[in-house]
């Protein structure tokens, strides 16, 4: 994936590309982008979120990611290079080994549609 696309989903997102820093502090989230399908101008990827908390509970995590769905679902972001649209996919609680740990994952599917530059 281009780093313009990452750039833009960072911005669109809130947030961090593969992982976050290790000062991040909780809840946050952090995402990974996997082109499943190219064809012309258009590209399919699975737009993967997670987010992290460290918590007793997945209500942080949870609320978190309801905002990003309700922001993402069904987005059309449009840019100088890209027209990028998102669409829900499949959500769940993922355990960790780390009780303390609370992580939520969503697999959305997201289209990009370059731009021809004239």
């Amino acid at each position: 994936m281009s780093q313009k696309l990452n750039k833009e989903l960072e911005r669109i997102t809130g947030a961090f590309n593969e992982e976050a820093p290790e000062d991040a502090a909780y809840p946050y989230a952090v995402f990974s982008a996997r082109r499943i399908s190219e064809s012309d101008r258009k590209q399919i990827y699975s737009l993967e979120i997670n987010v992290w908390d460290q918590n007793a509970y997945y209500s942080r995590a949870e609320s978190m990611m309801d905002e990003l769905e309700q922001k993402l679902n069904r987005c059309n972001q449009m840019t100088d290079l890209f027209l990028i649209r998102i669409f829900e996919g499949q959500r769940q609680n993922v355990p960790d080994p780390d009780k303390t740990i609370k992580r939520v994952r969503e697999q959305f599917e997201m289209h990009v549609y370059e731009r021809e530059v004239n």
